[in-house]
């Protein structure tokens, strides 16, 4: 059996998150520049620009992963398309995680961006749409941690936690056959020998 790359998916995802992008682009520039260390509470200036920051990147990131997927699927090269394809469907880094530096309320512009990648979250890992839907609701900044003691024990517990059922839900991956490309006018009709 082959598996396909939905080149169509890629392009639509990839087009609704570069908006996205340039939204979040344009708000971060709107921010004033950073004039400390950065060393404030959540929600500060400071914070908010490298939120802003983070979310941007995060955004960013995902639109050249999908777009090399795309790359790689239209040149022929089947195993780099099918391992590629896999990468874009990770969530974006920083999105919405970014945001729990903002101050509230989110400006107009990162909430449309949020939004629009909210429509789009299906394409990518469990739990995006709900992390933004949490994000869009938050009523104030939640990071940095007021209480950094309290914080790295409660990510001792968690981590441990989430070790011990990965242990428990282990399961071995089997051998994922090369991608059939389909729908991309640059791939000749013989499939590329990259494997």
């Amino acid at each position: 059996m082959t598996q396909s790359i939905d080149l169509e998916e890629l392009a639509f995802v990839a087009a609704v998150m570069e908006r996205a992008h340039r939204l979040l682009v344009a708000e971060e520039k709107k921010l004033p520049p950073r004039t400390a260390d950065g060393d404030e509470g959540p929600g500060s200036p400071n914070q908010t620009l490298l939120g802003a920051g983070e979310l941007t990147r995060g955004a960013d990131d995902a639109v050249r992963r999908i777009a090399l997927a795309i790359g790689y699927a239209c040149a022929g090269l089947h195993a780099h398309a099918l391992r590629a394809t896999k990468r874009a469907h990770v969530s974006p880094r920083s999105v919405p995680g970014g945001t729990d530096r903002m101050a509230r309320p989110l400006t107009s512009g990162t909430v449309e961006a949020l939004k629009l990648v909210r429509q789009v979250s299906d394409f990518f890992e469990e739990g995006l749409r709900e992390n933004i839907d949490k994000a869009l609701a938050a009523r104030t900044a939640t990071w940095p941690p007021a209480d950094w003691e309290n914080y790295g024990e409660e990510r001792a517990k968690t981590a441990a936690t989430a070790v011990s059922g990965t242990r428990a839900a282990a399961v071995s991956v089997a051998a994922v056959p090369p991608p059939a490309v389909s729908g991309c006018s640059a791939v000749s009709g013989s499939p590329a020998t990259d494997q």
